[in-house]
């Protein structure tokens, strides 16, 4: 009620900064804008920025770009902002050809997406321009994405690329979403230490991969997720994810049933603990191993493939420091 439009609180806040934490109300209704909220002078882990709807239902407050063009292909772009807070709001996007609706560019600090919905377009296949959350060579510390809504729309719901691979943010958080018939579930490149934990990825138009990690090191822990998908070709796979020693990554709890492979370490992932994983595949493995991987742990996991001349296991190549023991095969 304080403003007409979105851009013009947005405007406020690029004029005038803020000086305590601060909170932006919105009243039920849709809002057709495009946004881009740059930094904020006086914003920090005290004096926060929130968007929320007023009523805590995210249902009432729909944030929509109808423009379909490409130079604004968001709903909502975050350039450099930090400590931003975007809670109960259903973020929609169903252009055609440019569908994204949270873009991060930019060094972005503490950004969290909570309890939010993300509307995309049906059959779009593998384009990325319709991504729900994208940033590409956006360094995003400290992104936490939970409890939010993921349904439709192209390539991964949620694809994120820091660009930087000598020194990868860390505090990567995606926890207790759901992910409903988009082309790919999640992606990260060049995030250390990433914790994805306690998602549901599902649906018949699920195609590409659920969850996909690419050169992110350290201890990254993928536990308690759900990914249920006929026709998908890789439930979880993993790339250049390098652990070490006393500083493993953890993969435990996962239900897995997918067409192709289960989970797949692609090449050269070190350190990896596979825990009390359930996986059923249809045609291919229920775990494969591709080349160059290292001090690879499998323990207690039931692995099941239906497929008739698959192996439940299958390593491309030999295999320095495996351990395999008290796993189910069938």
């Amino acid at each position: 009620a304080d403003y007409t439009t979105i851009a013009l609180a947005v405007s406020a806040l690029h004029t005038n900064g803020v000086n305590g934490p601060v909170t932006f109300n919105f009243l039920s209704g849709t809002y057709t804008e495009y946004v881009t909220l740059n930094e904020i002078t006086g914003a920090s882990a005290t004096n926060t920025i929130t968007f929320q709807a007023g009523n805590g239902n995210a249902n009432s407050v729909i944030w929509e770009n109808t423009s379909n063009n490409y130079s604004y292909n968001y709903v909502l772009e975050l350039n450099g902002a930090d400590h931003v807070t975007l809670k109960h709001i259903t973020f929609k996007n169903l252009n055609y050809s440019y569908g994204r609706k949270l873009v991060l560019t930019g060094i972005t600090d503490s950004i969290s997406v909570d309890s939010c919905s993300f509307l995309g377009k049906e059959n779009v296949g593998n384009n990325p321009n319709h991504s729900s959350i994208y940033g590409d060579s956006n360094e995003a510390q400290g992104l936490t994405i939970k409890n939010s809504s993921f349904t439709d729309g192209g390539s991964y719901a949620i694809n994120l690329n820091s660009g930087n691979s000598s020194s990868s943010p860390t505090g990567l958080e995606i926890t207790n979403n759901t992910f409903t018939n988009t082309y790919s579930g999640i992606h990260a490149q060049y995030y250390d230490a990433v914790t994805i934990r306690g998602n549901t990825i599902s649906g018949a138009y699920m195609v590409d991969k659920g969850i996909y990690l690419h050169y992110c090191d350290g201890a990254n822990v993928i536990e308690d997720n759900r990914i249920y998908a006929p026709d998908i070709t890789y439930g979880l796979a993993l790339n250049y994810c390098q652990g070490t020693s006393g500083n493993e990554a953890t993969i435990a709890n996962n239900l897995i049933s997918v067409e192709d492979d289960g989970i797949a370490l692609y090449y050269y992932n070190y350190y990896q603990n596979v825990y009390y994983n359930t996986v059923k595949v249809r045609d291919e493995y229920a775990l494969h191993s591709y080349y160059g991987n290292q001090y690879t742990t499998l323990k207690n996991n039931i692995f099941s493939t239906e497929g008739s001349s698959k192996q439940t296991m299958y390593f491309n190549n030999q295999e320095t420091g495996l351990v395999s023991d008290y796993n189910n095969y069938n």
